[in-house]
């Protein structure tokens, strides 16, 4: 699967309703196994799980940012009732039955379990 499968997707919860879709994939650096004390691996962390298309989220919103005020307040907006869904949530990916279509991505969690970005950002 490429990471451009999962942009977009439609997010359903373990009991098959359609919670959103999927605005960003975080990614964590982390050692790499061997010998090589410089290098690193990057794993997927979790997806955000937008609301609403017109939620697709800017940088400002991936981490509490200092920044023009106006945009800042703009991006929490948008990102008010976005979900963060980690990766040990995802159930599969399902992909398109058409190409250009979004596919879907499963969880093994009810949507109701999903913690809303912010509180992920305060934590």
């Amino acid at each position: 699967m490429r990471l451009a499968d999962l942009m977009g997707a439609r997010v359903r919860d373990r009991d098959g309703r359609e919670i959103g879709h999927v605005s960003d994939v975080r990614l964590r650096e982390h050692p790499a196994p061997g010998a090589d004390p410089a290098g690193t691996v990057l794993k997927v962390e979790g997806l955000v799980v937008a609301t609403r298309i017109r939620g697709r989220l800017t940088a400002y919103d991936h981490r509490p940012v200092d920044g023009p005020w106006p945009l800042a307040r703009l991006a929490c907006r948008a990102a008010r009732n976005a979900r963060w869904a980690p990766w040990s949530a995802v159930a599969g990916h399902e992909p398109p039955d058409r190409l250009g279509d979004p596919g879907t991505v499963r969880l093994a969690v009810p949507g109701a379990e999903l913690v809303l970005l912010a509180d992920v950002h305060d934590g």
